[in-house]
């Protein structure tokens, strides 16, 4: 709900400044540009330190992704395409959200960061998403307007629909970071060993992975490619669920709640959307393979078929 309610925020504040840029004849030049995206990006910062718990925290991220996006957009018109409405705008677009997926997962959540393989995968998500929506309405928020004006109420849909994939792709799945006043109470009356583990997208490395297989034990892990690439090779004692079928096939997830789930795919990204269905069936212990299945087989390391 709070992702639904910043979008329309965002949209708003994206409509106005279309408004003002229009209404005053403002000038596509660099100055401008940074103001305008360092202001717009703020209230997208909100959104995530919303999502985050963290709302303050969240500010300056978005504010800083918009200058990085407004300046990279002036770099490509200088090198790449000189027209104003060309493909400068959604390759900036497509920038910006890069830019946001690091600051989320490395500031916006410390202490607890996220794993650079979630970003990337986080961050290429929400610029592919981003980016069609994006592309799919750009005409309509810019350009030259219709013979009767412009309609703001088109242009804040529009909007709408241009921001919302990528906030969803970025929220999704979040959990808020707890601060340090709650860990302290949560292990001032909670028994260590009874306090429950949220998922936070931290890694396991492949070797430390293997040397706990070696051991006897026997963890949880879900390879969630499709049937194809698990038969040609897997991690030794992992389940294939290809994550298209995983929401039907909850049961046959190994383990239970309280144990930790080792999560893989061939590079991050169906790992990361099988970790949402998986969040909301209640597994939160979830474990990244780090660097997946492709880091694996670039250790050499043993390969079941």
């Amino acid at each position: 709900m709070k992702t639904i309610v910043g979008v329309l925020v965002v949209a708003a504040v994206a409509t106005v400044g279309d408004a003002i840029w229009y209404t005053y004849g403002v000038r596509h030049t660099i100055l401008p540009g940074l103001v305008h995206g360092a202001l717009l990006l703020t209230a997208v910062g909100a959104v995530l330190g919303a999502a985050s718990g963290r709302v303050l925290r969240g500010l300056p991220i978005g504010a800083l992704a918009g200058i990085g996006g407004a300046a990279s957009y002036s770099v490509l018109v200088a090198v790449m395409d000189r027209r104003t409405y060309g493909s400068a705008i959604p390759s900036a677009w497509v920038i910006m959200w890069l830019i946001l997926a690091a600051l989320e997962g490395r500031w916006l959540r410390a202490p607890r960061p996220r794993a650079w393989t979630a970003i990337a995968g986080r961050g290429l998500a929400a610029a592919v998403v981003g980016g069609l929506a994006f592309y799919g309405v750009m005409n309509i928020l810019w350009g030259r307007p219709p013979a009767g004006g412009r309609n703001y109420v088109v242009q804040f849909f529009a909007w709408a629909f241009a921001w919302a994939p990528g906030l969803f792709t970025l929220t999704f799945g979040g959990a808020p970071v707890p601060t340090s006043a709650s860990a302290r109470t949560t292990s001032s009356t909670t028994p260590l060993a009874s306090a429950p583990v949220a998922d936070t997208d931290s890694p396991i490395a492949a070797v430390e992975l293997l040397e706990r297989i070696d051991r006897g034990e026997r963890p949880c892990i879900l390879d969630v490619r499709s049937e194809g690439e698990f038969a040609a090779g897997h991690v030794p004692g992992a389940v294939n669920i290809p994550f298209t079928k995983l929401p039907s096939r909850m049961g046959d997830v190994p383990g239970t709640t309280g144990d930790d789930l080792i999560l893989y795919c061939g590079h991050g990204p169906r790992a990361y959307i099988a970790a949402a269905a998986l969040r909301q069936s209640g597994r939160k212990r979830i474990v990244y393979l780090s660097g997946h299945w492709v880091a694996w087989q670039n250790a050499c390391l043993p390969v079941e078929r």
